[in-house]
């Protein structure tokens, strides 16, 4: 009981510590969730923000492209302006040739008169000095200035953009990246899940052995407990009715009277055990209908990952044992060759001397008895004198040399039951799954009954044949039956109490045993008792 409260310590502890890493990686998982969506809605954003911009772009592209247009058109025109004015002024010059060479006809004196170069530079300042001509200029120019330099900005905002685009892409490369790393690790912690769910349910399972194990002992040790406390209850109740028998003058009336005695109580004791069956049902029925069951299999599944950790932790365990091993052999290799060249070579010593034998095997144990069987033959025996004691006291003492340890342990452990039971310990009820005791324990009582039946008949026939050398007197045989009806009393007081708590049940695996306990500890022990009333019979004759 000591060593499964121990393991149930431990396995709440590493529960506990299973549940606190168990907690510690879902904190984990949420955080690293959290962070993913995080990063997962800033890419968007800048998913988005990159659209924009590339909208942007687009338009900027257009407006620079119909800007150019315009250029190109107005530098067109500009150059037709250009081509038609040389035009126009190479046909004024044709006109004014021809006009001189009309005005040659007239004479030197209206050429002398006639300035040909101040009439150009006239009409070319007349050109070149016009209002209009100076405006469309002016506006063309101002037009083309602002053209370039609306040029140059949009140059400056489109590489603007580019660079920007291209940090947007390396900042979503970066995210990609890290969504990677971010779903390699839930997965990670996925197979982790996964495994401890897995282990967890190992140490369900293992926990379920342990504990049907655990209930299994138990109960069979309470069998076993109450098994021995039923046989030491029937040896004094036989013990009693013998001394009647052997002391009384109508032990034929007694007997009947402590059968009668044994049959109520029997009847007492069927009743408790059975509203003690329906209470143990109660409790079950309440216990399966708590919630505790449901606190078991959540602890179990923790238990799989800490055996997992457990086997990790062996593992590296055994590693550096095996190191620790290595390097220790290391040293003493080293210092076996710093004394051998320090010290010379000692002898080589004796070699040890060789292992004792192994002790014999013990002897086979002797067939199962039934105490009233040993009874019966106890009785009959009362006949012969009690000489007989230093016969079973020698064949004793030879079952104790020939035993061997396993008689010596096991009558150890009967002894320190029948401590308990004298002492008043109470039993725990037995395993209350068989109501009905089975058909060979019933045709066993059965038998008991007709056996005692038999012997009170012989013991009559007996007791007839010895009233002629017995004589004695009322007075006395009243005083000894009042003070062993006072003892019979006070003995079914002290045994009451003990045998209500006990399970009349027991498998027949424990039965055989406990009778081959009980019937080497107790057949001995019940030949002295018994004798010993006789011998104060004979001293009182006497």
């Amino acid at each position: 009981m000591d060593k499964a409260k121990r393991k149930m310590k431990t396995i709440t502890s590493l529960t506990n510590q299973a549940v606190d890493e168990y907690e510690n990686l879902l904190n984990e998982h949420r955080k690293t969730k959290d962070e993913c969506e995080k990063i997962q809605h800033e890419r968007d954003e800048a998913v988005k923000q990159l659209k924009e911009f590339e909208r942007v772009s687009h338009k900027v592209i257009e407006e620079v492209n119909a800007i150019q247009g315009h250029l190109d058109i107005e530098t067109t025109c500009r150059k037709s302006a250009e081509a038609l004015a040389s035009k126009l002024n190479r046909q004024n010059k044709s006109l004014k040739r021809l006009s001189m060479k009309c005005m040659a006809k007239l004479g030197p004196e209206v050429l002398a008169e006639i300035n040909i170069d101040d009439g150009e530079e006239n009409d070319d300042c007349k050109t070149c000095t016009s209002v209009s001509c100076q405006q469309q200029k002016k506006e063309l120019h101002m037009k083309l200035l602002s053209a370039q330099e609306e040029k140059k900005n949009f140059a400056i905002e489109l590489q603007a953009l580019k660079d920007r685009l291209e940090d947007v892409k390396e900042q979503l490369m970066k995210e990609k990246q890290e969504n990677i790393v971010l779903t390699a690790e839930i997965l990670k912690q996925k197979k982790v899940l996964n495994t401890y769910n897995r282990v967890s349910l190992l140490a369900v399972e293992e926990y379920d052995e342990i504990h049907s194990k655990l209930e299994l002992e138990s109960d069979l040790r309470n069998k076993a407990e109450s098994f021995a406390h039923e046989m030491f209850v029937e040896q004094k109740v036989l013990k009693r009715q013998s001394q009647l028998l052997m002391q009384s003058v109508s032990p034929g009336d007694q007997l009947m009277k402590a059968l009668e005695d044994i049959a109520s109580v029997t009847q007492t004791l069927e009743r408790e055990r059975i509203e003690h069956e329906q209470k143990v049902k109660e409790y079950e029925e309440q216990l399966r209908s708590s919630d505790l069951k449901k606190e078991i299999t959540f602890l179990k599944r923790q238990l799989d990952i800490l055996e997992e950790n457990k086997k990790q932790f062996e593992v590296r365990c055994q590693k550096s044992e095996e190191q620790a091993r290595n390097l220790s052999h290391t040293v003493e290799e080293l210092k076996k060759q710093l004394r051998q060249a320090v010290n010379p070579m000692p002898p080589p010593a004796p070699p040890p001397p060789p292992p004792p034998p192994p002790p014999p095997p013990p002897p086979p144990l002797s067939a199962l008895s039934n105490p009233l069987s040993s009874l019966m033959s106890i009785i009959r025996k009362r006949t012969q004198p009690c000489s007989s004691l230093s016969k079973t006291e020698g064949d004793k003492a030879f079952l104790k040399e020939s035993g061997g340890s396993q008689d010596h342990f096991r009558k150890q452990a009967i002894d320190e039951m029948m401590d308990r039971i004298k002492k008043g310990v109470h039993l725990r009820p037995a395993n209350p799954e068989r109501l009905n005791p089975p058909q060979a324990e019933q045709k066993h009582s059965d038998s008991a009954v007709n056996e005692l039946k038999g012997i009170l008949d012989n013991f009559k026939s007996v007791t007839k044949s010895r009233q002629f050398a017995v004589p004695l007197t009322e007075s006395k045989e009243t005083e000894l039956q009042k003070v062993l009806r006072r003892r019979r009393v006070n003995d079914d007081q002290d045994e009451l109490p003990n045998s209500l708590t006990t399970s009349t049940t027991v498998t027949e695996n424990l039965k055989t045993e406990s009778n081959l306990d009980l019937s080497n500890s107790a057949i001995p022990q019940s030949h002295d008792e018994k004798c010993a009333p006789e011998q104060r019979v004979d001293n009182r004759n006497a």
